[in-house]
């Protein structure tokens, strides 16, 4: 996805210039010939930088920055002035401009400058998301927690299907993500089924049935391994699967659920909604709630072993209260 920067300049010939260079460079390019018309189009479209001349007529470009700054303080806006007064730049500078270049241009130093501020809109926009995703993590946490209450402990355990699709809602819009998955292993025939899911057809739910070993997610569960794939295109190892027509990205994330060392599942994650890539940050995000749902399949064992202990010793009850009758009986016989 390229990044958007927005021109606002009355000048129709500089417009032009910095127009043609910068999509070269490989941006998309938004022009607007005056402050109000700018203001506008920021509005309306999804802008990353703006390119902003200081004097122009209508509303000057001092009072735009001024607008931009308190709508969106974190865009980076780069002024352009014909005007050889320091002051000037001083101001804009003070006003929350990101840098100030003064023509004529150099196309190559006003695409270095644009560069750079895009780093910038970038680095923000991370920190943003990222906080973001931090405060919903932890309003999860505190829902999850919610859902373990003592007087329902018993049926909680013996069936996690709640625990579970709540854990993938969690997962979608922590990770800001249309597809997730969590697929078990079929001991008996080593395959993989969806247990729960969201965002994906009940025809894919019951059809998707790989192998242990084999694709993304039986190579998962067969090495024990998570796995970051930031474009499928470019894997050697993995090819795309007869579902991706289905996925909008080509990046995926797909974690181990582990139980006792064994690998009893695997979580899958497609599509974020901004188009990006995943990165390492949310793999980590991801892995923190892959643990949760080992955590749910260890109880659910736990407990089914506990339930079978419990049986197994009100039998034993049984039969030793058999075993007294029966020895009293014969005592009365003998006596």
């Amino acid at each position: 996805m390229s990044d958007t920067v927005l021109i606002i300049d009355d000048e129709r010939l500089f417009r032009t210039l910095v127009t043609d260079h910068l999509a070269r460079e490989g941006y998309r390019v938004l022009a607007a010939g005056s402050g109000e018309e700018g203001l506008k189009t920021l509005a309306e479209e999804p802008v990353h930088v703006v390119l902003l001349d200081l004097i122009i007529p209508g509303l000057d470009g001092m009072e735009v920055l001024r607008r931009i700054k308190a709508e969106r303080p974190d865009l980076p806006v780069v002024m352009v002035t014909g005007y050889r007064r320091p002051e000037r730049a001083i101001n804009a500078v003070k006003e929350g401009a990101f840098d100030v270049v003064s023509k004529p241009v150099n196309l190559e130093e006003l695409a270095q400058i644009i560069g750079r501020a895009v780093l910038l809109a970038r680095s923000s926009r991370t920190t943003q998301r990222r906080q973001a995703q931090v405060q919903k993590l932890q309003a999860s946490a505190v829902a999850l927690a919610d859902l373990v209450r003592w007087d329902l402990l018993g049926a909680f355990l013996q069936n996690n299907q709640v625990l579970f699709q709540r854990v993938i809602d969690f997962i979608a819009e922590v990770l800001e993500v249309e597809i997730v998955s969590l697929m078990l292993v079929d001991e008996a025939t080593q395959t993989l089924r969806i247990a729960v899911a969201r965002g994906i057809s009940d025809d894919v739910i019951q059809s998707a049935r790989p192998k242990v070993g084999q694709g993304i997610a039986g190579w998962v569960a067969q090495k024990g391994e998570p796995l970051l794939i930031k474009d499928i295109r470019q894997e050697a190892t993995f090819s795309e699967s007869r579902f991706y027509p289905r996925y909008t990205t080509r990046s995926l994330m797909s974690v181990p659920v582990k139980v006792n060392g064994r690998t009893m599942g695997v979580m899958n994650a497609n599509n974020k909604h901004s188009g990006e890539s995943f990165d390492e940050y949310d793999m980590a995000l991801f892995t923190t709630f892959s643990c949760l749902v080992s955590l749910a399949l260890a109880n659910a064992q736990l407990f089914r072993q506990l339930t079978l202990s419990v049986e197994e010793l009100a039998q034993t009850n049984l039969d030793l209260r058999r075993a007294n009758r029966e020895l009293e009986r014969r005592l009365q016989q003998a006596g």
